[in-house]
């Protein structure tokens, strides 16, 4: 997923989840709530910090203060933000002219898949996208996953299909005319592959019997991670918020892989989507919410760099793999752990 330009270095919106305490003893955690990977971190603040927009009786059992930002303000323009959370694809264009920065943990995997529509000529056989109009959030991990799959499986080049950039995403039914789902009934394009829950509204606003869903879940997962700085991580006072949020992320992301029913309308209700229980349900398997730094972590990075370096406006050649790994930061999940759960 990708961050529009108009939330690039501003703080969007609060959520109101924050408290009139010191700013060092403040908690800063910011995402784009509107995605369904953010969602753990909204129920964390909501549930284990105090929240000065409401007071309770229960404040004194909370962990301290805490601030939600909806939006993905920049790091190193915002010196009371702690902690961001997105995309990969986020940590691969801010790392080179960043240095210090550090990715701390998985919030969620993601898995994508291409839906298209049968009126199309599109068939079971992945070549049959060829000279198709395939729409993606262009410069995302949606557009990477289509690159990726139309290279690596349909064997094709990028001059034999089209990607249609857009924003139409869906989180329910009836989708909005300009979303994708609507645009591939038009004909306007052929296929499309975005965040959940549109692929999964796609299929059901056209009709499974009248759409292919090309799936290859070992190619390519989409890494929601949480991010900050190497200066933060050396401040005492900082490093101790980090790491007591990661205890209470983990704790989160344990109901939300194992008991997910517990938690759908609080997503929707975060979310701001309308989403249903029974939509949820159905990509929920697409999302896994295991949290840590997966094994293949850097390689994930590494190969997502060559792609992005490939866009001749950003004026560099990719990172080398020592540089991106030197990105990726253990040891404050490792402290967290050994702390022990909440």
């Amino acid at each position: 997923m990708t961050r529009p330009a108009s939330i690039l270095r501003t703080a969007i919106t609060s959520l109101l989840l924050s408290f009139t305490g010191q700013a060092s003893a403040n908690l800063t955690v910011a995402a784009r709530s509107m995605l369904l990977e953010a969602t753990p971190l909204v129920v964390a603040i909501q549930d284990y910090y105090a929240n000065a927009s409401s007071p309770s009786d229960n404040d004194a059992a909370k962990i301290g203060p805490a601030t939600f930002i909806n939006g993905l303000p920049d790091l190193w323009d915002n010196p009371t933000l702690d902690l961001d959370a997105g995309a990969e694809v986020h940590v691969l264009h801010d790392a080179p002219h960043h240095p210090d920065l550090r990715v701390i943990t998985t919030v969620s995997e993601v898995l994508y898949r291409i839906v298209g529509a049968k009126s199309s000529g599109i068939t079971s056989d992945p070549s049959s996208l060829k000279g198709k109009k395939i729409g993606v959030v262009l410069n995302s991990t949606s557009a990477y996953f289509a690159y990726r799959y139309l290279k690596e499986i349909a064997r094709l080049d990028e001059t034999e299909y089209t990607l249609v950039g857009g924003r139409g995403l869906c989180y329910a039914l009836p989708c909005a005319n300009n979303s994708f789902p609507e645009m591939l009934r038009r004909g306007e394009i052929d296929a499309v592959t975005a965040y959940e829950p549109t692929t999964e509204l796609t299929i059901q606003s056209l009709g499974a019997e009248n759409v292919v869903v090309f799936r290859n879940d070992s190619l390519y997962r989409e890494l929601s991670v949480m991010y900050t700085t190497q200066s933060r991580l050396d401040d005492p006072v900082t490093r101790k918020k980090i790491v007591q949020f990661l205890r209470v992320l983990e704790k989160v992301q344990s109901l939300f892989q194992n008991q997910p029913e517990k938690i759908w309308g609080r997503v929707s209700e975060i979310t701001a989507s309308g989403a249903s229980a029974k939509t949820l349900g159905d990509v929920w398997p697409l999302t896994r919410w295991t949290g840590g730094i997966p094994d293949d972590m850097v390689d994930i990075l590494y190969e997502e760099d060559k792609w992005i370096s490939k866009d001749v406006t950003l004026g560099r050649g990719p990172m080398t793999r020592e540089r991106v790994a030197s990105h990726v930061y253990k040891g404050a999940l490792e402290e967290a752990r050994a702390l022990g759960p909440l």
